[in-house]
């Protein structure tokens, strides 16, 4: 008894481990959205964010010169997802048609990419799913999915979660 006891204590800390990287990466993401928007607002510059879906990371870029480039004096930085976090939709239902892991179909190095204007406005609407690698490329585990939608026009950023077959506001 005491070893079924043991063993089912392992395995709850370890879903909760998993949502709890989950969760806190889906926030990690939502929050350099949030800071790249207020950057281009306090800076009057574009903030550029590119998406690199098979490295789990995003990049932000404070475009000084607006050009959508890395030039000299500009700075770039990197965020990275925990190993067991992707960009992936997972077994969740898409959203609004967005079927890709990043449904941004503006580039920037040949990667998926978000500009934020001076204005506080994004280049265009976009979906950006999280999931578990567990729940990366399959039908299990839905629940493990999260999705940040971008509205173009105010640059405003939800936060989504998958919960018993629906999409439910929050993270």
């Amino acid at each position: 008894m005491s070893v079924v006891a043991i063993l089912m204590s392992i395995m709850v800390s370890t879903i909760d481990t998993r949502r709890f990287q989950l969760d806190s990466a889906t926030k990690a993401v939502r929050s350099a959205l949030v800071a790249s928007r207020g950057g281009a607002l306090l800076r009057q510059h574009d903030v550029v964010l590119t998406f690199d879906v098979s490295g789990d990371r995003l990049y932000v870029l404070d475009d000084a010169n607006n050009n959508g480039s890395l030039d000299s004096g500009e700075q770039r930085r990197m965020v990275q997802l925990p190993d067991e976090v992707k960009f992936d939709r997972g077994g969740a239902d898409a959203i609004g048609g967005a079927t890709d892991a990043i449904s941004l179909t503006k580039e920037s190095d040949e990667l998926p990419a978000l500009w934020f204007h001076r204005s506080g406005a994004a280049s265009e609407e976009g979906t950006l799913y999280l999931t578990s690698a567990r729940a990366a490329g399959g039908n299990l585990y839905p629940q493990d999915t999260r999705a940040l939608r971008v509205e173009r026009g105010t640059g405003r950023v939800r936060c989504l979660s998958y919960r018993t077959g629906t999409w439910v506001e929050g993270c």
